[in-house]
This record gives C-alpha cells, structure tokens and sequence, in this order.
C-alpha cells in the first residue's frame, strides 16, 4: 500500500494535519489557561489593594465596634500661645472695628470714638447679625493679646466679652460685636488696671 494511503487520516486529513492541529489546539489551551490565572492573579490584587485603601481610610477609636473616618486638608489653625506672665497689647498696637449687632442707632460710632479716646487705632463701624452676647471679640491667630487689650476695656462685672478665632484674621487687627446686654464701656481707671494684668493662656497652649 502506498505510504500516502497508510498515512491518511480515516476523515480524509493526513496524520500531519492531524497532529499540526492538535499542537495548535494545545497551545491555544495553554495560552488561554495562562492568560486565565494572569487575569485571576490581578483580580485578586486589585480586590487587595482595594480592601488595603478602606482599611487606610479609616482608623479605629477607643470604643470597640466604631470606626473613626480620617480627616482630610490642612490643619486646623491654632492660636500663637503668650509667653508666660504676658499682658494685653497697649492700645496703640491694636486696630479694632466695632460692629453693632444691636437696635441701638450710633452704638457702634459712640464706642468706636471712645476706644479711639483711649489710644486704640479704629476701623470703620458698622453693623453686624453675629452678635450672639453682649460683646464679642473676634481675633486671628496672632491676635490674642491684641483681644485681651480690649477685653479689658469691657470686663465688668455686667459684661464678661467672648473671645472667638478667626483663622483668616491676620495680625493684631480685631473685631468687636456688639450685642443685647451691651451697656457701656468699663471706666478708665479700671481698664488701665486690667492691662497691666497678666492674661490666662488660651486653650492648647
């Protein structure tokens, strides 16, 4: 029998076909096989790295069971701490701006004037809705003695101002809001004492 009729496969393809095919079809299986466990071993990694982020995004607090999200952006601002023993700012080194938060027409021009009497630099007065007590003092980082400076203008025993952070407020320049309760002004003599007194250190400090 000729070797053409011994080689041929019973469907019509020779034995050559027939392997060459079968070597394709063997590769084909372990290039996909291989391309299988690639994609799975990424998958995998990505489900990891994904489970890693949440878990960086948040951080447990002493309470079991809460979780506690991470803060983003800057730190908050803090107030630049007095050196120990420190007093109020002369009144020559603060700018103040008062603001009346009050029905009283003029208020805010009457203690503008008498402020200036006392030495203090002074900003155009106005009105104010954030009035929120008798008086308030609104003052940046670096403007915390420059408050007490006028804290001690107003602490009696009627009125006790509050004092409040403003992070964008930028040297010894502060506002004071004034409000319902607001009387007058403390006498002379005793502001004069009260600037010589050494301040309280605010908080954190």
């Amino acid at each position: 029998m000729p070797t053409s009729h011994r080689d041929a496969h019973p469907y019509g393809r020779s034995a050559d076909d027939v392997r060459r095919r079968d070597t394709r079809l063997r590769r084909t299986r372990r290039l996909r096989a291989t391309q299988l466990a690639f994609f799975s071993v990424l998958a995998v990694a990505l489900i990891a790295v994904g489970v890693y982020a949440v878990g960086e995004l948040r951080e447990p607090v002493e309470e079991p069971g809460m979780i506690a999200p991470k803060e983003f952006g800057p730190d908050p601002v803090a107030v630049e701490c007095p050196d120990e023993g420190a007093v109020p700012l002369p009144p020559a080194e603060v700018t103040v701006t008062v603001l009346n938060g009050t029905t009283r027409s003029g208020l805010a021009g009457e203690v503008a004037h008498e402020l200036a009497g006392r030495g203090y630099e002074t900003g155009e007065p106005g009105n104010t809705r954030s009035a929120s007590g008798p008086a308030t003092i609104v003052h940046g980082p670096a403007g915390y003695l420059a408050a007490q400076s006028v804290r001690a203008q107003l602490a009696t025993a009627d009125v006790e101002p509050v004092l409040k952070l403003d992070e964008a407020k930028e040297g010894t320049a502060v506002d004071l809001l004034l409000g319902d309760g607001f009387t007058v002004l403390a006498p002379a003599p005793a502001a004069a004492d009260a600037l010589e007194a050494p301040v309280a250190a605010p908080e954190g400090c």
